[in-house]
């Protein structure tokens, strides 16, 4: 290969790794609004610690002691929860 071609390979590989950046700035971008709403949980989660140590302890030993009624409370706040994202995105999108 001379001095040329190796000019013009390395500009094509050059070009290639800005579009490489380029398009992983947009996919990171897209990822945190992908993921804004479970950081948010998260985060809320992570605030306070020994409340939340706590509750899940509570809420394990529950667990463990009567297994029908957790599963039966655990139904009713996914089902609440649906229904408050429904009119929520009901109401957004008018």
């Amino acid at each position: 290969m001379n001095k040329q071609q190796r000019e013009i390979k390395k500009s094509l590989l050059l070009q290639n790794i800005a579009r490489q950046r380029s398009d992983l700035a947009q996919y990171r971008q897209d990822w945190l609004e992908q993921t804004q709403s479970f950081d948010r949980g998260w985060l809320a989660l992570t605030r306070y610690p020994v409340i939340t140590a706590t509750g899940l302890g509570v809420a394990v030993v529950y667990g463990l002691r009567h297994p029908g009624k957790l599963i039966l409370w655990s139904r009713r706040a996914l089902g609440i929860w649906s229904s408050v994202n429904f009119v929520k995105n009901s109401l957004n999108s008018k």
